[in-house]
């Protein structure tokens, strides 16, 4: 299991949150180093997969909280930052389970949708595959296993993201909630200027000389990536 930096951090004495933020994410995306980058400013609070159930166990004991509710109160009062700024992040298959009909904006003011999707839907797939297969699920992460080519598997994933993606345009549609969108793409090519599109999406004021941190987590695809996404689409061809 992968927590990101500022998996354990909390805020002391943050004000109740002036704005939230629920970063919608699907796997191999960036929405890791998104949240990451957030955490690190320090102004965005420490947006994590707080309803994954593993994550969300340990911070129940961590904070002794027992009913959802109580869980939902400790977390806005620790993972806001001290200029009132409150996000997390969820993949769809947790957030539904945690929360399922009740109504996002009855428990987190003023929120804000940023949904991060990528445009290449086979290259995600591949490195799905590639991290369902190995546990690298990020660049600080050493491999369990070698990653073996799988046409069947990587077909699987490629199914499931566009149906999860269809699964988070329906969700993110039932709100009359401000939307932002973060294409990987355009995410990898810009990060600084797509941190900081972000914050002024979300009304943070940013000091005099503000920087974007540099993250920990940096690209993994590589050279397989290529070879395995050229072979997916030319098997497909013959198909």
């Amino acid at each position: 299991m992968y927590f990101h930096h500022k998996f354990d951090h909390v805020f002391e004495g943050s004000p109740e949150p002036r704005v939230s933020f629920v970063v919608c994410a699907l796997p191999r995306t960036g929405s890791s180093l998104l949240c990451e980058l957030l955490a690190l400013t320090e102004l965005a609070g420490a947006p994590s997969e707080v309803f994954e159930d593993y994550q969300m166990s340990m911070f129940k004991r961590a904070w002794r909280t027992d009913s959802f509710e109580d869980y939902v109160r400790a977390l806005i009062e620790k993972k806001t930052s001290p200029n009132g700024v409150c996000g997390f992040k969820a993949h769809y298959q947790q957030l539904i389970p945690a929360f399922g009909d009740r109504d996002l904006t009855s428990t987190f003011p003023n929120l804000h949708f940023i949904y991060i999707k990528r445009l290449d839907h086979v290259r995600q797939a591949v490195s799905y595959a590639r991290a369902t297969q190995t546990e690298q699920w990020t660049s600080v992460h050493e491999p369990a296993t070698a990653p073996v080519y799988d046409r069947e598997q990587i077909g699987l994933l490629l199914e499931g993201i566009e149906v999860e993606e269809q699964a988070w345009e329906r969700y993110i549609a039932r709100y009359d909630a401000p939307l932002h969108r973060v294409v990987y793409e355009d995410f990898a090519a810009a990060v600084d200027e797509t941190v900081i599109d972000v914050m002024h999406f979300l009304g943070i004021d940013l000091p005099p000389g503000f920087e974007v941190p540099r993250p920990t987590l940096h690209r993994q695809a590589d050279a397989l990536t290529d070879e395995w996404v050229a072979r997916f689409l030319r098997e497909g061809q013959l198909v």
